[in-house]
Parts: C-alpha cells; structure tokens; sequence
C-alpha cells in the first residue's frame, strides 16, 4: 500500500517538472526549432562538421608555416619570398586563433551562461556534450577567424567561398546539436572577425615582409595561391587542321 502511495505520487509530480515548450521566448524557441531539424543523419552531419573543427584550426596554420618553411629553404630570391609569405600566413591564422579563443575563454568565465540543453532539458536535446560556458560560441569564433585569416591572406573566391561556407555552417551545427543559442553564435562571429581583423591590420608590424620587388598595392600584397591561379593555364590543347 505504501510502495503504490509513493508511486501515485511521483507520478503527480511529474507534470510540475516538465517544461513548457510551447510558449518560450524567442532565442529559446529558435534553438529548440533548430535543435528538432531534420533526423539522425542530419544531426550527424552537423557533428562531423563541429568535430571538423579543431583539426582544421590546427592543421591549416602547421601546414602553411611547414610549406614556407621548407620551400624557403629550397628556393631563393622572389620564389623563396612567396614562400615566405605562406609561411607568415600561417603564423597570421595561428595568432588570430590564439587571440579569438583567448578572449572566448575569458568571456565564458565572465558571462557564465549556461548552454540551452542544460536550461531546457525537456525541450531542447544536446548531441554533444560541454558544461562549460555558453556565451559566446568556440567553434563558432574559431571557424570565423580562420575563415577570415585565409579570406585576406588569399582573397580568391575559391578561398573566400568554402572558408566562409564551413564558418556559417559550423554556427548552424551548433545550434543544431543543441549547444548554443544564436546570440552565443553571432558573438562567437564578432570575437573570431574582430581577431583576425585585428591581427591582420597589425601583420606588418607582428610579420614583417621583405619581399624584393614587392608592389605596394593591395593586391599584390595577396599573392595568389601558385597552384590554385585561375588565370594561369594549366594545359593547352592543339588542333591541327
């Protein structure tokens, strides 16, 4: 008798434990609408492209400061400079990374706002799991400010397109996953662009170039890519008639 009162009673109590998800406020609607897109294999998708993340931040600034490094020690005079600026490229991506994720990490400490799976566990579902601060976005900084490092150390549409595609991608899959609001995303955005602007504005001083014959216009600072020119034919083809 006393087993089946106690039960009686948790299961009244139920319903005053259970959030409303029907009448929330805006941000918190949106992340629970977002959140409910699509099934497993979307989900999964906007994971693969969250996890993606941090090989990329990492990968991307080794590789160019590798490249320049060795070509610099192979080829000399203008060749060897063009590799010299994949080289400071690199150090350019890497500092901005540093100085994006350094301030997420003080501002997490300073807002402490909790992630939307953690206030609204029955209307929101989380598919990855991270107790630690919610404003602003990591990933969502940390694609931002390596989309916008490679976007004005080559800015070529072929570099500017996927780079800025995966950074608003990488906000939605968090929203996705259920880790962040949009508002945490958006200043996620602001602190990554405001790095890499910062940084970039502040490369001549941080990296300086010495390259022989360098122009000082605009786009000749930006050398494009050698092995990505659009404007360099790759291979020609003869007809004879």
């Amino acid at each position: 008798m006393i087993l089946r009162l106690l039960l009686f009673c948790s299961l009244l109590a139920l319903p005053l434990h259970a959030q409303d998800c029907t009448n929330l406020p805006f941000e918190v609607q949106l992340a629970h609408d977002v959140n409910h897109w699509g099934g497993s294999g979307f989900h999964s998708a906007s994971g693969v492209v969250s996890d993606a993340l941090l090989p990329l931040t990492i990968g991307v600034p080794v590789m160019l400061v590798a490249y320049g490094a060795l070509e610099m020690q192979i080829f000399e005079g203008a060749e060897g400079y063009r590799h010299k600026y994949a080289f400071q490229s690199g150090l350019e991506i890497a500092s901005s990374l540093v100085a994006a994720y350094g301030t997420v990490f003080i501002a997490k400490k300073i807002f402490g706002r909790a992630r939307p799976y953690q206030e609204h566990p029955d209307c929101i579902t989380n598919y990855r799991d991270d107790a630690y601060g919610s404003f602003p976005s990591g990933h969502s900084a940390g694609s931002a400010a390596l989309a916008t490092s490679l976007s004005l150390a080559y800015p070529e549409w072929y570099v500017i397109a996927p780079s800025v595609a995966y950074a608003l991608y990488t906000g939605f899959s968090r929203m996705h996953l259920g880790m962040h609001y949009l508002s945490d995303v958006v200043g996620g955005y602001a602190v990554g662009v405001g790095a890499a602007v910062v940084v970039h504005l502040l490369r001549n001083h941080f990296f300086p170039y010495e390259g022989e014959g360098m122009a000082t216009n605009t786009q000749q600072n930006f050398p494009r890519l050698a092995v990505l020119n659009p404007y360099q034919p790759v291979f020609a083809v003869t007809i004879p008639f």
